[in-house]
Formats: structure tokens, sequence, C-alpha cells
């Protein structure tokens, strides 16, 4: 009978218990938002009716001491409801216990209070129970809170206190302490289920706002497969690139939107995306729409992934950065513009300063070359008029008379210098200075020198020598030799010009494939800050260097100018007070070597040619003296006019002439359109023009007239011997 009572408790309590997880699940769970103290109190009330229910369906011990698992209820209770509903049931169970009375009322009503107290402090102070081994934890309090009710048996009166600890101690922690254990892992499930749940009706509920919004956002969406597919668009996407999702469906992205040069470079990125081993926070991409027009993206990709982990995809967000991109493209074309102005504005200002600079030293350098000049001009014009007056004296001497033709000649040469320097630096500052490409004997060049430098140099008492660095017949080059004998005989004449006392070397060597000139001096040096500009136009004008020595100083810059023409170089090093030497290079062309000497030429010329007949028309008649006094030597007649016009009836009535010298300007007829009347009946008679202009462009008029070949005044017998042997040679060879 005892056991069918403790059996038909045991099931009432354990549906009733099953009531309570009820209460728990569908009461206190889902009201979490709205549970005030009014809503606690509530639920308390219902824990405690449930617990007098409980205490209504009970097991007899012995009369007046009944059981039933009210402890396992409250117990529960404090862990998952905490503190005031806990206490309310509490507080109604203990006041029905109590009335029911009994000699175990104090041990029911202290099991009651130890059981609920026992399950809130446990909520309290270890509030992460249920995350960290529930189990473990619900096994713990099962075990203190009904260890707690086994001590509650010395409220018993007498020797049934014993009696009834002895009884009960085994069911009660074989039966309450598991009991405790399920009913408190059944709610924990309820709970993790409502947890499960909730979460996933906000995951629904964030898919469908956050899918609503991607539809309806201004990003651009979509989703694409592991083969580059599209399989999702939003809006945004469809109205920027102007299909529909019909027409996309279905479509590699990349063969769909790319251009055909980022086809490849697009794949390889979106195949290193897929494969996990390429991955960036942002790309920007330019895509195609259905128009044809070119769209910039800015991409964001998020790579998907099967329920295996495997990749399956790719899902890409982006943002229209078109007018951005347009925006940075007109900015960058602008700061271009900007930047290039800013480069030519520097560059003008830069120019215009320099040329300011320029202007201004070249203003004070003309000046200064102006003043220089005209000293330098009326010097031997003061030399030559004042002795061309003085023989004018009938008093005079045979030895003055000589004295004075002496000078004469000495200030008409330094203004010749002046003179052929002036048209020299024009020609180069005009760019119409050429070269002159002939045979040039080196080493007769340096004797030349030599011989023709060695009195001047010995009449200040300076000590004249020369090098040469080749044998006589490794001499011979192809160069022009008016220009090495020009850039030759200036720094020559500036050694001498400088030096007061020492010697002066010059000559040559072969270094390379270039002969190295030097002009070695002992003279006054110059200063390291005028060494870089002594190369320059007019800077030799500076009273500084000039005032005490004549010339106009265009000599060095005639000769750079020159070397560099002929495709080498010139520099100096020099020391105040000790000396200066000047190197230049020309390229070494070496040439087959000439045994025929100008000393030779007059001569040669006499004992190997035939007399022959020439025309020598000049308006000038000192010039017109002067050739027939050269020429005269050489045999033949001379028929000498100073008219153009006269010159072509003489030529006419003449057939037997072989040279005709005319001079390319005369009054009346000039020297070219008299050269071209003869040609017109004479083809063979050998015209030589010559002019006292010496202008590049003369000569080829000359010849385009029909003249053989030009002279420039001043002229000396050996130019007019050579040019003669020349073609007297020629036509000796023809007849």
């Amino acid at each position: 009978m005892m056991t069918q009572s403790f059996l038909t408790g045991l099931l009432f309590n354990t549906a009733i218990l099953l009531s309570f997880s009820m209460l728990y699940d569908n009461f206190w769970i889902n009201y979490q938002r709205k549970r005030g103290i009014p809503v606690k109190i509530i639920i308390g009330i219902a824990i405690g009716i449930t617990g007098i229910i409980l205490m209504m369906v009970p097991w007899t011990f012995m009369p007046g001491l009944v059981f039933d698992t009210r402890s396992v209820m409250l117990t529960i209770s404090g862990l998952f409801f905490g503190a005031l509903p806990t206490f309310t049931a509490i507080a109604i169970d203990m006041a029905y216990r109590w009335w029911l009375g009994g000699d175990g009322v104090y041990m029911g009503m202290a099991v009651i209070f130890t059981s609920g107290i026992t399950g809130v402090l446990w909520h309290h102070f270890r509030p992460s129970w249920k995350y960290n081994n529930s189990l473990k934890e619900l096994i713990y309090v099962g075990i203190i809170s009904h260890l707690l009710m086994l001590g509650c048996t010395v409220l018993l009166p007498g020797e049934l206190s014993f009696y009834t600890l002895k009884a009960l101690a085994v069911p009660i922690l074989l039966i309450y302490v598991p009991a405790t254990v399920l009913l408190g892992k059944l709610m924990l499930k309820q709970y993790d289920n409502w947890q499960n749940k909730r979460a996933k009706e906000m995951l629904l509920e964030s898919e469908r706002r956050f899918t609503d919004t991607i539809r309806s956002a201004n990003i651009l969406s979509t989703i694409v497969d592991e083969q580059g597919r599209i399989t999702f668009c939003n809006n945004s996407f469809l109205n920027t690139t102007g299909y529909t999702f019909e027409e996309l469906e279905g479509k590699n992205w990349i063969d769909t939107f790319a251009h055909d040069e980022n086809k490849e470079k697009y794949q390889q990125i979106f195949l290193s995306m897929i494969n996990g081993k390429h991955f960036n926070d942002l790309f920007e991409h330019s895509m195609i729409s259905k128009s044809g027009k070119i769209v910039f993206i800015a991409w964001s990709y998020i790579l998907l992934r099967n329920e295996n982990g495997r990749p399956a995809g790719l899902s890409v967000l982006g943002v229209d950065i078109t007018q951005r991109v347009i925006y940075e493209h007109n900015l960058v074309r602008k700061n271009e513009i900007i930047k290039k102005r800013n480069f030519q504005l520097r560059k003008i200002n830069a120019e215009l300063n320099a040329a300011k600079e320029k202007a201004e030293e070249s203003d004070r350098l003309k000046s200064a070359f102006l003043a220089n000049m005209s000293h330098e001009i009326r010097t031997p014009m003061n030399g030559i008029l004042g002795f061309a007056e003085l023989l004018q004296d009938p008093r005079l001497t045979d030895k003055e008379a000589q004295e004075f033709i002496s000078l004469i000649r000495i200030s008409g040469n330094r203004m010749l210098g002046i003179i052929n320097d002036l048209i020299d630096i024009s020609k180069v500052e005009s760019g119409l200075a050429k070269i002159t490409a002939s045979k040039v004997e080196i080493n007769s060049q340096i004797d030349f020198l030599y011989n023709f430098f060695r009195p001047e140099a010995e009449s200040k008492g300076l000590e004249l020598q020369f090098h040469k660095g080749l044998m006589d017949v490794r001499s011979s080059i192809t160069s022009d030799k008016e220009k090495i004998y020009a850039i030759l005989t200036n720094l020559i004449k500036n050694a001498i010009k400088f030096s007061l006392s020492g010697k002066i070397e010059f000559g040559y060597s072969l270094k390379n494939d270039f002969l190295e000139f030097f002009v070695k001096d002992e003279g006054i040096g110059i200063p390291a800050e005028k060494q870089h500009a002594v190369f320059e136009r007019f800077v030799q004008a500076d009273n500084s260097l000039s005032s005490n020595y004549e010339g106009a100083g265009l000599g060095l810059s005639i000769s750079k100018a020159y070397v560099e023409m002929l495709g080498g170089k010139i520099w100096l090093t020099s020391v105040p007070g000790t000396g200066t030497s000047f190197y230049f290079t020309i390229p070494y062309l070496p040439t087959e070597v000439s045994d025929h000497h100008p000393a030779e030429k007059y001569e040669d010329m006499q004992a190997k040619y035939r007399p022959f007949n020439v025309l020598i028309a000049d308006d000038d008649a000192i010039s017109l003296k002067l050739l027939e006094k050269m020429i005269s030597p050489l045999g033949g007649e001379i028929i000498t006019t100073g008219s153009g016009a006269l010159a072509v009836e003489l030529c006419r009535n003449h057939p037997d002439l072989d040279i005709i010298l005319m001079d390319v300007r005369m009054t009346g007829m000039d020297g070219l359109t008299a050269a071209k009347e003869i040609r017109k009946f004479n083809r063979d008679v050998v015209i030589i023009a010559q002019t006292a202009n010496a202008l590049s462009g003369d000569r080829e008029a000359a010849l385009e007239a029909g003249c053989n070949d030009y002279l420039t005044k001043p002229l000396n017998k050996e130019k007019i011997i050579t040019l003669l042997e020349e073609f007297i040679n020629h036509s000796a060879k023809a007849g």
C-alpha cells in the first residue's frame, strides 16, 4: 500500500514538474521584454500554486510527515526565474505548509526556504552557469539543495529526526538530485530552442531587410557563380548597365561587361579570388553598359562557399564612381596643363632673366668693344695716313721712305687683321661660316708660322719654339687649311701679345684619332674667374684685359667656333703671373703627301708652262696695278681694263686669252654680269672672280655666274700663284 502511494505521488509530481517547465517555456521566455515586477509576482504566484499542487499529491512517510518534489521545483525556480518570482512562491508554499501542520511542519517550511534560496543564490553568484558545463552545475546545485533538505530533518521531533534521515537519505539522493538535473536540462533545452528560434527569426528578418535594401538601394549588387555566371542583380545594377535581369541571367560577367583589353586581367583576378589566393577589399573596374557607355564602379568582393566549404561564387557590391573618375581625370588633365604652363612660364621667366642679363652684359661688352674698336681702327689708320702724307715730302731720303713704307705695311697688316676678325666673327654669328676641306701640310704650316712669328717674338725678347708630333710623310691631313691657320695664328699672336719675357712653345701631337695642338707662354696669365669667359665674343674688350694691349678681342671666340666646326674642342690652363697654355684638337684624317712646295711654285710655273695671256678687269687703279706687277714676271700678254662692259669686248676681240681676273664690284656692268656675257660666246677661258667683300655666298654666286674660282682681297703673290698654277696645269693636261 505504501509502495502504491509512493509511485502514485511520484507520477503526479513528475506531471506537475513538466507543467512547471511549460510555464517557463510559454510565459517566462517568450515575454522577456515585458517582465516587469507585476509580471514577476504573477509568475511567482503561479509557481507557488504549482508547489501547493505538488504538496496536495505527496506520498506519506508516516502520519503528519509527507514528501513531494517541491524542493526540486523551487531550486530550479531560483536558477531560471530569479529572486522575485521564487521568493513569492516560497512565501505562498511556506504559508500553505504551515496551514497543513503536522509533525513535519517546520521541516517542510525549512525545505521550501532552503531549496528556493539555494537556486536564487546560485543564479545570482554564477550568472553564466548555463553556458559553462551546465550539467555539472545542475548536479552541484541539486546535491547542495537536497543535502540542505536532509539537514532540515533535525527540525523533526525526537527520534523521528534520526529515523527519517536514515530512511530518506538514499532515496532523496537517488531521486531528487537526478530529478533536479533532468528538470534543469529540460528547461535549458527550452531556453536553447527559444534562442535558436529567436536567432532564426532575427536572421530571416535581417535577410529580408538586407534583401529589400540591396534590391532598392543605390548600391550595385550582383552574385556570380564559380564560373563567373550572373545569378542575381539588383535594380541599381540593372539601371546602371541598362540591361534586364532576363538578359543577364546566366551570362558571363567578364564577357558581358569588360573591355577586350581588360578581359584577361579580370579573368586572372576572378580566378585568384575563387581559389582564395587573392583578395582585396576594393577594386575599381570599368564596365561597358548596354548602350556602350563606359561606367566606372568601385567593387567590394565577398567569397561565397557551399555547405562543404568550397568556393561557390562571389557576392559583389559596387558604387558608381563614374562622375568621380571623370572629375579626377579632368583634374589630372588640368593639373598637367597647369604644370606645363607653370613649366613654360618658369622657362620663359628664366629665359627672360638670362636674356636680360645677357643683354646687359652684351650691351656693356659691346660698348667697351666699340670703344676699343675705334681705337684699334684709328691707330693703324693714323699710321697709314700719317706716313703716307710724310712720303710726299720731296726732302725725304730713300732710307726714310723705305722706313715709312715698312711702317705703312705694318699698320696695314694690323688693319687687315682687325677687318678679317670682324668678317670672321660676323660669319660665325650668322651661321654662314663653312668648312672647305683640302689637303693640309701640318708640318709645313708649323714651319711657316715659326718663320712668320719669330722676328716679332725676338723683337720682344721672347724665345719661340715649336714641336712636330709626326714625320712629314704622316703630317698631311684633310681639313680646312685656312681655319687651322687662323686658329694657330690667333693663339700665337695672343701668346706674343701677353708675354713680356720667357719663351713661347707651339706644336702638336697625335692622340688616338685626333691631333692635339698647343700654344704655351710664360706671360701674364688669366685669372681663374676670367678663364670660363675668354672664349666668349667681345670679352677681350673688357678694359681689365685689353687696355694695355692692342686687338679687338675676337680671336679666341673665332678660334673656338672654328675648332668646333672642325669637330674638335678647345680649352686652356693658366696661372696668373706664370703663363697660359691653350689646347685644341681636330680629327686626324691623313692624306697622301705632296712633294710640291709653295716656295718653288713661282719658278715651276715659269719653267714648266708656256707664257699665258691674262685680262685684268678692276675699277680700282691701285688693285689693277698691283695685279699687273704680280703677274707680269710669269710672261705672256697682260691686258687691263676698269670696266665690265669693256672686259666683255676685249675678251671677244682676243680669243687667245687664257685667264681673266674679274673684279666682282665695278661701276657700270659688274664683274658677275660680265662673266655671264662672256660665257655666252667663250666657254674655255678661265675666269677668276676677285672681291673685297669676303662674305658667305660670294663664292657660290661667282661660280653660278660662270667663274671658275674665287679670290678675296687683299691679294698676295702666293694665293695668286697657287690658283693660277692649278688652272694652267689643268689647261696643259687638256692640251
